[in-house]
């Protein structure tokens, strides 16, 4: 008999248990909420500010992925050393009370250009990385609660990065990121949004005392 897929996250291991019940208290509060009324313009998108929005992603990262982000981590995400971008709706109680929520996220940092990272560039291109020092961004981590997920939240966060290569006058040179090969609605949403996979890491990561490959997919330009 096939055993029935619990998951609430993909990025967790096929048949794991050890992601089977949310914890983070925005879905106890959308379970009163007609979601339909909200729209993707009453959702606002910001980085991290405060302790409260640090510990809203703590949560919802625990519920996400299956590797635990240490306090170094967070710490450097509140401080803005790793860059973030938060997806967030406000939520008014019937007492009149009203309270902000967070409902996707993205981390990302500038790192070092890798040239065997860069595609189809012409000649000029190639000269040019000998005399112009090039960064790209590495998405850290990005998700959306289930309850949000097809309304073009992680989609317009990917676009913002997007935005940034294409304005950064070449100093930034393409997005790329890792993830474990076993997820493909992930695999499918990067295709979608024009990224290539690039690399396969054979036995590049251990979560539940399994090792699984990871996949590097990569964003440039064209």
């Amino acid at each position: 008999m096939q055993q029935i897929d619990q998951r609430l996250s993909q990025a967790y291991p096929p048949n794991s248990q050890n992601n089977t019940r949310y914890i983070a208290e925005i879905h106890s509060v959308l379970a009163n909420v007609k979601i339909d009324d909200i729209g993707f313009k009453d959702i606002k998108f910001r980085k991290v500010q405060t302790k409260r929005d640090l510990e809203q992603l703590k949560l919802l990262q625990q519920e996400w992925f299956p590797i635990t982000y240490g306090e170094q981590f967070y710490n450097s995400v509140l401080n803005g050393r790793v860059s973030s971008l938060i997806a967030e709706i406000e939520i008014k109680y019937p007492t009149g009370r009203k309270e902000k929520y967070v409902i996707g996220a993205m981390v990302y940092q500038q790192r070092q250009c890798k040239t065997k990272y860069l595609q189809n560039l012409t000649w000029k291109q190639w000269f040019c990385l000998f005399f112009q020092t090039q960064n790209a961004l590495y998405i850290m981590t990005i998700g959306v609660i289930n309850e949000f997920r097809g309304r073009g939240i992680a989609e317009y966060m990917v676009e913002q990065l997007k935005k940034t290569v294409l304005q950064s006058n070449k100093t930034i040179a393409y997005i790329y990121l890792d993830m474990v090969d076993y997820n493909e609605i992930a695999s499918r949403f990067y295709q979608k949004q024009g990224f290539n996979k690039m690399r396969i890491k054979k036995n590049h990561y251990m979560i539940e005392n399994q090792t699984f490959d990871g996949y590097v997919y990569v964003w440039q330009p064209i």
